[in-house]
Formats: structure tokens, sequence, C-alpha cells
């Protein structure tokens, strides 16, 4: 188990979840205090991790460019989120 320090930033106090949790930038939670003060942190939604997920609730005409299947397989290199 992993130890970290509550810390102020601007005017919230921050945790840092560690990188070897490996939770993507972007994820979104509820929060919740439980018995005791332990925080609970539940997804509140999946982030999209192909674009095919990310438009699954278009309803209107889509058709994935010839240039952009190329990019569907490609491994991310930087800070990208996928």
């Amino acid at each position: 188990m992993d130890t970290v320090k509550a810390r102020i930033q601007g005017n919230a106090t921050v945790v840092t979840i560690p990188k070897s949790f490996n939770v993507k930038p972007g994820t979104e939670y509820r929060f919740a205090k439980g018995k005791g003060g332990t925080l609970i942190l539940t997804p509140a939604k999946k982030v999209p991790s192909t674009i095919e997920e990310l438009f699954k609730d278009w309803h209107g005409k889509y058709q994935m460019p010839d240039d952009l299947k190329d990019w569907q397989n490609a491994k991310p290199e930087g800070e990208e989120l996928w």
C-alpha cells in the first residue's frame, strides 16, 4: 500500500494518485467520505480508448476517414490520452 500526503493547492486540499495506479488522465470519479475518514473514489464514467467508443452514442452518419484508420492502432509516445 502506498502512502500519500494531503496538501493545499489553491482553495482545495489535494491528494496525489501515484503513477503506479495507472489512472488515465481525464478519468472522472465520484467522491465519498466513508467511516473512519476513508476516502472513496469510484469511476463516474469510462474514458474512451477507441474512436468507436468515443462516437458510440452519435446518431448521425459517421464514417471514419481513411487517414484516421491508420492512427487507430498507433501506440502513444508521450502524454496522449490514447
